[in-house]
């Protein structure tokens, strides 16, 4: 136990979780001159008594940002123009609403930076003296939980999801009629301007876009041509260049489980999953550290065992240390619009194998209907799940040991609750 808490990878994790991004701070850089001293003799004998006390100092400075650190969920409206913000109680995963804005436009996918300072938003505002509705990115900033439009930018197209890089420099779309990837460009405030930077064809039905841990890489599944399109990311150029091959190809259009929605890297295996729209279902796929490429290696139903109904899976989210993997089916068994219907919605569990990153089915929990979003909290204790055609919000907490969920508490919401985050402040 003593030689992984003075190992020094243990330093690297708590380094990237916990100290600024773009300027290194004081510990940072005395660790790295530690480390880099083994040339000198003298260094070199007090190596590992400095570093012991270095480690003692980033785990006590690590308990005093967990301690005071907290967190919040945020929420996004489709059928109003608003953001709402719940605090997060550690203990319990219960929520408490914290605060709500109105936007000046219809709310709906959105992104959040990395120190989670910025968000961004991508709604519609009404065009003048027309019923006309025009695609914008809405920047927001937060603070302890507090939220704030402070820019609004026309795009040129409706993007079903947006998702801004690592390095906070470029907001990436994804378009679903039209079938391509959109760059915008982010100015120096942090604002998206509006300005496209870059736009590539690929083809229809573009649901999601991400990057990969790295930041080297960007991954756009699509369900029409069953497939994930992947590029390599250029921040000097700010733009995206297609690999080769541009995609790698779903699972079988025979099998049951196909058409790709949307993708989650694992945090530190060189893994991804994807959730499959197409019955109800999840890939691993085999991630190319070098050259970015994906080879998708199983494919699993993420249905309840003896669902004979429609089902379609929807969103996908790992835990943060990349234990479990949970993907949320809708029920659109026929006729979607019956009140009446007793639905079968659900959100399914899967164990990661710690080495090869394969799947191993936990089990499928019942949710609200049409949970086409939903969020696992920074702890990785508990899961977040909204019923978009309910308008409620689906509490769980996570085992810690099984992956298994148990419902806490589920919560009205605003009208058409689409899309859910946490963030941490």
């Amino acid at each position: 136990m003593m030689k992984n808490v003075f190992g020094s990878n243990v330093i690297g994790v708590w380094l990237k979780a916990n100290l600024p991004l773009h300027n290194k701070h004081p510990l940072q850089k005395r660790i790295e001159f530690v480390h880099s001293s083994n040339r000198n003799p003298f260094m070199k004998s007090m190596k590992n008594i400095t570093g012991k006390l270095l480690v003692l100092t980033a785990f006590l400075l690590g308990f005093l940002v967990q301690a005071t650190a907290k967190q919040y969920l945020i929420l996004a409206h489709n059928g109003e123009s608003a953001l709402a913000s719940y605090h997060v109680d550690p203990k319990t995963g219960k929520l408490k609403k914290h605060s709500m804005i109105e936007l000046t436009g219809s709310g709906g996918p959105f992104s959040v930076t990395r120190d989670d300072k910025l968000l961004y938003v991508q709604g519609h505002l009404k065009k003048p003296n027309s019923k006309k509705n025009l695609p914008h990115v809405f920047t927001i900033t937060l603070s302890k939980g507090k939220m704030k439009q402070v820019h609004a930018a026309e795009i040129n197209d409706r993007a079903p999801s947006i998702h801004i890089d690592t390095s906070g420099k470029l907001l990436l779309g994804a378009h679903y009629g039209p079938g391509k990837v959109s760059v915008w460009e982010v100015d120096e405030k942090g604002w998206c301007t509006g300005k496209l930077l870059q736009e590539i064809e690929t083809a229809p039905r573009a649901h999601f876009i991400t990057t990969d841990p790295s930041n080297r890489f960007a991954y756009v599944p699509h369900t029409l041509p069953n497939a994930i399109f992947q590029f390599a990311l250029d921040l000097k150029a700010k733009k995206l260049n297609p690999l080769n091959p541009p995609s790698a190809k779903g699972p079988d259009p025979d099998h049951r489980y196909h058409e790709p929605r949307h993708y989650a890297p694992h945090p530190t295996l060189s893994m991804g999953y994807s959730s499959n729209e197409k019955g109800g279902g999840i890939s691993a796929w085999n991630f190319d550290v070098k050259t970015g490429r994906l080879n998708m290696a199983q494919t699993l139903s993420a249905l309840p065992k003896g669902y004979d109904g429609n089902g379609a899976a929807a969103d996908i989210h790992l835990t943060p240390n990349g234990k479990f993997a949970y993907v949320s089916n809708r029920d659109y068994t026929a006729p979607r619009n019956d009140p009446n219907l007793k639905r079968k919605d659900s959100i399914a569990a899967f164990r990661i194998h710690p080495k090869t990153g394969l799947l191993t089915r936990v089990g499928t929990y019942p949710t609200e209907h049409a949970p086409r979003s939903f969020c696992i909290d920074r702890s990785g204790h508990y899961l977040y799940a909204a019923g978009q055609h309910v308008n409620k919000l689906a509490a769980y907490r996570i085992d810690q040991e099984t992956g298994a969920l148990t419902r806490l508490a589920t919560y009205s919401t605003g009208k058409v609750p689409i899309w859910v985050s946490c963030v941490e402040d």
